[in-house]
């Protein structure tokens, strides 16, 4: 290469100067406005930050969705409100995926369901067409427990825990309220029950029969009854006109009554036989003296014991005619042996005109046909009348020597 290569190699290196001058005036003048840019862009992100900020932090009025979910560890659902065939509904699920809680809507209301953590059905709260309902379960999922407005009020029912257990049951309504206890088998064993004018209560055995029962009737008075095994009634406790029991044989016959004769009027005993006359009778008189009878098969009375006024008397009878009677009187005790009309026959008993005894023997007429007694010296003597009585023959007792 010749001079003008050398002559030319300066002039192209102060051209590469130049221009390399050029290019970093250029760039100084970018990055200035670079960085003026950098800032005005700052500026703007943190306006839009802070503008950013106040728009989440603002509460919105209204929100519409259809359904909306929230979710927990592992993008499960752990609460889900959505629209359903009756309305609204919220599920809620536990931490180990169950459905456990559910409020909603029905086609009569309100609706809420709780579930164990094993899926069970153990409460719940709903509306019915009658009114609304609690029900209780257990850990099984059976139901324990149920308080509901009833067909005419409100009703109570209990269960026991397993599938055979005892149940209580309780109602409520304008014309009264039963409470009801069943067996295992769904048969009832005690009924309960109060309407305006009358009470109840029943127990039954296991044959289902009624063995005691219990009872206010319409005139405010009570009644209690007991039953064999299979259900004859066998004693009653009455309450009407003072109290009243009656006991009763296996066949539903009363054997035995016990009971008030009214006020003021004392009480009564009565044994009945199998045909169901008075073998036995105890009672009260009109002046409140007592009186015992013994009857015969067909209750006649055989004998009787009763007290008159201050005195006893003991009668014997046949044919439910007297025939014998022994008594007290004011001069001491009497005996009378009766014919079968009862007309005195044989009398026995103090003296009335002596100081001793005398025995009268009369006809059927009752007329004094023979006399056995004591004269006014106290000595025996012996008359023998006529059939009327008008004609007589004394026989006495002799006169002892007079004493030297």
């Amino acid at each position: 290469m010749g001079t003008s290569d050398h002559t030319d190699r300066p002039s192209s290196i102060d051209a590469r100067l130049t221009r390399i001058e050029a290019e970093l005036a250029a760039a100084r003048s970018d990055a200035r406005r670079w960085r003026t840019g950098t800032m005005v862009l700052g500026g703007v992100a943190v306006v839009g930050g802070l503008a950013a900020a106040v728009q989440v932090a603002r509460v919105e009025d209204v929100i519409r969705v259809r359904r909306l979910e929230v979710v927990g560890e592992g993008d499960k659902v752990v609460m889900l409100a959505q629209a359903a065939a009756d309305g609204g509904q919220l599920d809620v699920w536990s931490k180990g995926g169950t459905n456990v809680v559910r409020l909603a809507s029905n086609p009569d209301g309100g609706d809420v369901a709780v579930w164990s953590a094993a899926g069970k059905s153990v409460g719940g709260l709903f509306a019915t067409p009658l009114g609304g309902r609690i029900e209780i379960g257990d850990t099984d999922g059976t139901t324990l427990a149920t308080f509901a407005r009833g067909e005419e009020g409100g009703a109570l029912v209990l269960n026991g825990a397993g599938q055979k257990a005892s149940s209580l049951r309780a109602e409520a309504g304008a014309a009264g309220a039963v409470i009801s206890m069943r067996r295992s088998d769904g048969e009832i064993g005690m009924l309960a029950g109060v309407a305006q004018d009358a009470s109840v209560l029943s127990m039954r055995n296991q044959a289902g029969k009624e063995i005691v029962f219990a009872g206010g009737s319409a005139d405010q008075t009570g009644t209690l009854r007991i039953a064999d095994a299979a259900g004859n009634e066998c004693g009653a406790l009455l309450a009407s006109g003072g109290g009243h029991l009656r006991i009763k044989d296996g066949a539903g016959a009363v054997a035995a009554s016990v009971g008030s004769a009214g006020a003021g009027k004392g009480g009564a005993f009565e044994v009945l036989n199998g045909s169901g006359a008075a073998a036995l009778l105890m009672d009260t008189k009109d002046d409140g003296g007592g009186r015992f009878m013994v009857g015969t098969s067909t209750g006649a009375p055989a004998f009787i014991a009763e007290a008159n006024g201050n005195a006893g008397t003991l009668s014997a009878y046949m044919q439910e005619r007297r025939v014998a009677a022994i008594g007290g009187g004011k001069n001491g005790g009497l005996m009378n042996l009766l014919d079968n009309a009862g007309q005195p026959i044989v009398v026995v008993g103090a003296a009335v005109d002596g100081d001793g005894g005398a025995l009268s023997v009369r006809n059927s007429r009752g007329v004094q046909i023979g006399r056995l007694g004591v004269d006014a010296a106290g000595a025996g003597e012996l008359a023998v009348y006529n059939a009327t009585a008008t004609v007589k023959k004394l026989i006495e007792a002799p006169v002892p020597p007079a004493a030297k």
